[in-house]
């Protein structure tokens, strides 16, 4: 701790300035360094894009099109010229490769690591050094932590979103994390990002939840995402209507 009289003279980056001083220091600089879109008209009205800074969680049950809702996203940032990282962890690279019609201008780890956050970040940086990527896709939040080994799985959850939301901002990138959620009990009325798993420090940290579920009872293909919030948007609970389309999803009709 430094004594009142150096504090007083003290010059350093991170010293206390007036705000009128941080506003000129920002006033020739873009109000975001990236935003892209989904293609999903009704999703990029809630959204209003997804920006540099921000980490955005998709959750739902298993096999209800988490991964394919990212496949989507990473479909429609390509066009935009923007190649996004992945960590596959959920889907073997050869077989998540081989849901794309060709093979994708996207990056990824020769080998993954679990459960090894440094590992992770370090790699995130390589991606945007060697090759600019300001995109990122985890696959997903339980793969980096040892939940085998946790003695306080919703703390060591809460570290590892912050730390993920620490990097989005610092490295002026997006991240997109998936995970799961709670088991369907009976009497359930539908998903919220409170059943997603182990921790609501997911849902405290993150920038956006989009909850997305299957629709079986109308069509094997359809689902609904719901963003759940989007603190810069003010969203709450509005849902986008889907339909798979051979490896994508698009919009459709609302019901």
């Amino acid at each position: 701790m430094r004594s009142k009289e150096n504090l007083l003279d003290y010059a350093g980056p991170d010293r206390i300035v007036p705000a009128m001083e941080m506003a000129i220091k920002f006033q020739n600089e873009p109000e975001f360094l990236i935003s892209l879109r989904s293609g999903i008209p009704t999703l990029d009205k809630l959204t209003d894009g997804f920006r540099d800074g921000e980490l955005i969680t998709i959750s739902g049950y298993t096999k209800n099109g988490k991964t394919l809702l990212a496949q989507t996203l990473t479909a429609a940032f390509m066009d935009q010229g923007s190649f996004p990282l992945w960590f596959s962890y959920e889907v073997p690279a050869r077989q998540f490769l081989r849901q794309f019609p060709k093979v994708p201008h996207l990056f990824m780890p020769l080998d993954l690591k679990p459960n090894a956050m440094d590992w992770v970040e370090e790699r995130i940086l390589e991606a945007l050094h060697k090759f600019n990527c300001r995109c990122v896709f985890i696959d997903h939040l339980h793969f980096l932590f040892d939940l085998g080994r946790s003695r306080n799985p919703s703390l060591d959850i809460g570290q590892v979103i912050r730390r993920l939301k620490g990097v989005a901002i610092r490295e002026e990138i997006i991240i997109f994390l998936l995970c799961h959620t709670q088991q369907p009990k009976e009497g359930d009325e539908g998903l919220s990002y409170e059943k997603i798993r182990d921790s609501s420090f997911v849902a405290q940290e993150s920038d956006s939840v989009i909850m997305i579920a299957r629709t079986p009872e109308k069509d094997k293909n359809y689902a609904v995402a719901r963003v759940e919030f989007h603190r810069r948007t003010g969203v709450m609970k509005e849902k986008v209507f889907l339909e798979k389309s051979g490896w994508w999803l698009k919009e459709r009709a609302s019901e």
